[in-house]
């Protein structure tokens, strides 16, 4: 049998792609020459960095990602409890470790999942420089957490932020560098964009075919009629999920924008109040007839319907 050694990088890259985090930094630390084939072959990360163990256990848990790389490189860390002392200095810190591990691996990385309570000025730069990656989901939206010197609501507002103005660094020339510029997925949790800093993701990355918008309530009717009207993400587009919205702006009148959607394959409105089951259904059974469709008055979990899961802030 031939060594591992000898076996084309392709090959070998690929088979290390599939090996777990561990396993992976423990080959990488056996030579010099492993450590590098160790950085080129992580392709798909999950990072989530928690003030408890138990918050880690459950973000994670709720993840939407089916991919099965991400399953395997799961990577929760926990901070120590110093370094947790109130949601400003756990926010600094979860950005401070999630900049030290992308700037290892930002050339190699298709495939992202952050889970944190808010992104920085420092990780966006990294994030938008990141161009190899198809798939991107930013989870900010934790609302089993608890923490004694959290807000109470802190989880029902998504407050908008320039540093969303990161990921469109054209210079207005056309000709500067864009931010991403290969992206097929995109997942946004309480996310505080507006319609003008998405629609600018969405230039700049005209492949996406899979967009999910859970509680983003800065973004109005806008969002719609752009997707809309702008090729080619309005025929290429399959996934659309805006879900989790209280904005009183979206309301019926972006019905009109999604009929335009032609290769629309799965729709959710989940959770969006000022929308109504009874206008939606008919309409996607006489004119959309798009196979996967969640009305906005779906079956509630307990979350939804008050009855959260609440942590123990002293449980660790």
């Amino acid at each position: 049998m031939a060594p591992f050694a000898s076996l084309p990088p392709e090959l070998t890259r690929e088979v290390l792609s599939y090996l777990p985090i561990p396993t992976l930094l423990s080959f990488g630390q056996t030579s010099h020459n492993n450590h590098l084939i160790q950085t080129i072959s992580l392709s798909a990360l999950r990072l989530g960095i928690f003030h408890t163990r138990i918050n880690g256990l459950i973000s994670f848990m709720e993840s939407p990602t089916s991919s099965q790389l991400l399953a395997i490189h799961s990577v929760p860390i926990v901070l120590k409890k110093r370094a947790s002392h109130d949601k400003y200095q756990i926010i600094r810190n979860q950005n401070s470790t999630t900049r030290h591990i992308l700037t290892q691996y930002s050339r190699t990385l298709r495939d992202l999942e952050l889970v944190l309570w808010d992104l920085d000025e420092g990780t966006a730069k990294i994030l938008a420089n990141m161009k190899n990656l198809r798939r991107l989901s930013l989870r900010f939206d934790h609302p089993h957490t608890r923490h004694v010197r959290l807000p109470r609501g802190y989880w029902d507002e998504s407050p908008g932020s320039t540093i969303w103005n990161h990921f469109d660094v054209d210079d207005g020339t056309g000709k500067g560098e864009k931010a991403f510029g290969r992206l097929e997925t995109l997942t946004l949790e309480r996310s505080g964009i507006t319609d003008y800093q998405l629609q600018r993701i969405l230039v700049n990355n005209p492949r996406i075919k899979e967009l999910r918008l859970q509680k983003c309530l800065n973004l109005t009717e806008e969002t719609f009629e752009f997707i809309a009207s702008h090729s080619p993400l309005n025929q290429t587009l399959e996934t659309l999920h805006f879900t989790k919205s209280n904005n009183h702006d979206i309301d019926e009148r972006v019905l009109k924008h999604i009929g335009r959607l032609s290769n629309l394959k799965s729709l959710s409105l989940h959770g969006c109040p000022h929308l109504e089951n009874e206008t939606i259904k008919p309409l996607n059974e006489q004119s959309w007839h798009i196979p996967d469709l969640m009305l906005p008055q779906g079956p509630d979990s307990p979350r939804e319907a008050g009855q959260g899961i609440e942590v123990d802030p002293a449980y660790k």
